[in-house]
């Protein structure tokens, strides 16, 4: 019973000793207030108060008994080298304690005992662990030694078991927060960074992961055209596509399959065509050879539907003028019926004849007269 009340009174006063108020004293004494304090007022994501480890002054007793409060050093060891193990950073404190001085030794020789004898053997207990867990292959710079001798009186003196209780070190765990790095400088911290590698510079989200502003699947240090609009089919640049090669992009042209080679306006439709069409002399017969040069202009307005063609008659001034009008008009009619052949609709092309108003080489050579003698066709964009 006697036993059971020290024990009640050891847990209460034990909680007391270690809360977030109490203060170490490390056994450098060149080290600043604010370093001996650390342990006790940073923020911790975890703090482990090992029971207490007990001594026959200076022999340690490593057994442990729950009955007591006490623990096994192996167990202490082994629960530090597992979080050292898992790559956390973490920070041990070794407190030394004894009973008051007048506790120790026999009464008769009680006065000849000095307190500084209770330090040092709390000091020699302390550093006894310490080497223990060094020996252990953990590292020494993570510890904080200290000595209390018989300045915290966590138990009973009124009883033999008090005294004994009293003399003790205790051993405690502080596991640190990771460090807030930023190891891709995208000013995000690597412990909540999703895209721990984004290259310097790159524009990133709140989890660190480079953005893509313009939804198009690729991200935005990559898009070579990062405002292209939202739905539109891109190649591995960020790009729009240009199906038919011809500078104009294929959500913004209107004639998405022109010929390559072909000149084209912003919308991607042929700017003009020529259609270099040879009649008999004085007729509106097209010969034989230059017929190809329908199909192909035929095959031209098929692709792109955007555009009605204006067929125009030209003559050389070989002859009267009023007879070389009328014989442009036949010939623009002629190339008319000729495409309504090939499958041009009727509404898509209009004739005019010009005669020899608009001659584009001397009309005074065989080989200037030759080319006035031609079709030109002009393009417009139909209402559809």
């Amino acid at each position: 019973m006697k036993y059971l009340l020290i024990l009640i009174f050891a847990y209460s006063l034990f909680a007391g000793t270690y809360d977030d108020n109490y203060k170490i004293q490390q056994d450098n004494k060149k080290s600043k207030t604010a370093e001996l304090d650390v342990f006790m007022y940073d923020n911790f994501q975890e703090i482990i108060r090992f029971k207490m480890l007990n001594f026959d002054e200076d022999e340690l007793e490593d057994e442990m008994n729950e009955d007591t409060n006490t623990t096994n050093l192996q167990d202490i060891t082994n629960t530090i080298k597992k979080y050292i193990l898992r790559g956390e950073s973490v920070s041990i404190t070794i407190i030394g304690h004894t009973p008051e001085a007048s506790l120790i030794l026999p009464s008769y020789i009680q006065q000849k005992v000095d307190t500084e004898e209770t330090i040092e053997l709390s000091k020699k207990n302390a550093k006894f662990i310490q080497d223990a867990l060094v020996k252990d292959e953990i590292k020494e710079e993570l510890m904080t030694l200290s000595y209390r001798g018989g300045k915290d009186m966590a138990f009973s003196d009124s009883l033999t078991e008090g005294k004994e209780l009293s003399n003790r070190v205790m051993v405690t765990l502080y596991v640190k927060f990771p460090k807030d790095i930023d190891s891709d400088k995208d000013g995000v911290f690597d412990s909540i960074d999703r895209c721990p590698a984004t290259p310097r510079g790159a524009k990133v989200d709140s989890y660190g992961c480079p953005i893509d502003s313009d939804k198009d699947g690729v991200i935005d240090y990559k898009d070579e055209c990062p405002k292209t609009p939202i739905g539109i089919e891109v190649d591995k640049k960020g790009c729009p596509l240009d199906s038919d090669g011809d500078g104009v992009v294929d959500y913004k042209d209107r004639c998405p399959d022109t010929s390559k080679g072909v000149s084209v306006d912003p919308i991607g439709c042929a700017l003009g065509k020529e259609l270099e069409i040879i009649f008999k002399l004085n007729s509106d017969k097209i010969l034989k050879s230059s017929y190809e040069k329908i199909v192909t202009f035929a095959v031209f307005l098929k692709q792109n539907p955007v555009f009605n063609a204006q067929i125009i008659g030209h003559t050389d001034s070989i002859g009267k003028a009023e007879l070389n009008m009328r014989l442009s008009q036949r010939r623009a009619a002629t190339a008319k019926s000729a495409l309504i052949y090939e499958g041009i609709a009727a509404s898509r092309i209009t004739t005019k004849g010009r005669g020899e108003l608009d001659p584009i080489q001397s009309n005074r050579t065989k080989e200037g007269r030759a080319k006035n003698r031609r079709i030109e066709v002009k393009l417009s964009y139909n209402a559809q």
